[in-house]
């Protein structure tokens, strides 16, 4: 396993960075498929085209085309609607990294492996967080497909949960789309609890693409005395 190190964001890391969220953006297509079609109206629409075009021509090679076409069409939207989620972000926050992020008092880091960057994560301060409480948001978390496995997704968490109790946030909160199941797995077992869920449009209720909203209670809250060290153990400090 390559050593790796985390360390904040610089300016030549940028093109490395779109890379990343790019290609697990684009990951995430397969499940998402696999995800509609298994829901209850996919189940009765796909055989029902089938049995329809059977029942109206009487061909099952006609039936069968129409399955296949409607899969691809299928797969198409969804493979659009990526690109188009990729194209809106690389215009937005990840255009200017240090001015969405470390300009507004929030930060963003890279793992590095072999002078190479294969991990990123980012925080911003949350503009109207619930009265009594100070929050910091995470994004952007992405570790290259090549990397996983060895322990880089938590300690870019950590990284977050440990600057987030340095500055006196009180809670770290996060937003995950339903399908990475890999990012929901770390989360929860990191402690991070569920406090929401909902459906950007009409279209991805359809899709059964919802958002998942989690909140890290930071361990300074639960009372004085706390030293904070728990981060620390597990994970390589950030540069």
């Amino acid at each position: 396993m390559a050593p790796y190190h985390i360390r904040q964001y610089q300016e030549r890391d940028h093109k490395r960075v779109l890379e990343l969220f790019s290609r697990g953006m684009k990951e995430l297509v397969p499940a998402a498929f696999y995800h509609m079609l298994t829901l209850p109206h996919s189940l009765l629409l796909l055989p029902g085209v089938p049995v329809t075009m059977v029942l109206v021509s009487g061909s099952w090679l006609l039936a069968t085309v129409s399955s296949l076409l409607l899969l691809l069409c299928l797969w198409l939207i969804f493979w659009v609607s990526c690109r188009n989620f990729v194209a809106r972000n690389l215009q937005a926050d990840l255009a200017d990294i240090t001015k969405s992020y470390l300009d507004v008092h929030g930060s963003f880091w890279v793992a590095e492996s072999g002078e190479q960057v294969v991990g990123m994560v980012g925080a911003c301060p949350v503009k109207d967080p619930p009265l009594g409480r100070k929050q910091l948001q995470l994004f952007r978390l992405s570790v290259s497909s090549q990397h996983r496995g060895q322990g880089i997704a938590k300690a870019l968490v950590r990284t977050v949960l440990q600057f987030a109790q340095d500055q006196g946030y009180s809670d770290v909160v996060l937003e995950t789309g339903s399908v990475q199941y890999s990012a929901l797995a770390l989360y929860q077992a990191m402690g991070f609890q569920k406090t929401g869920q909902y459906f950007v449009s009409i279209t991805k209720r359809l899709m059964g693409l919802s958002i998942l909203h989690f909140t890290y209670s930071l361990p300074f809250a639960w009372g004085p005395g706390y030293s904070g060290k728990y981060f620390l153990k597990k994970g390589p400090t950030p540069q």
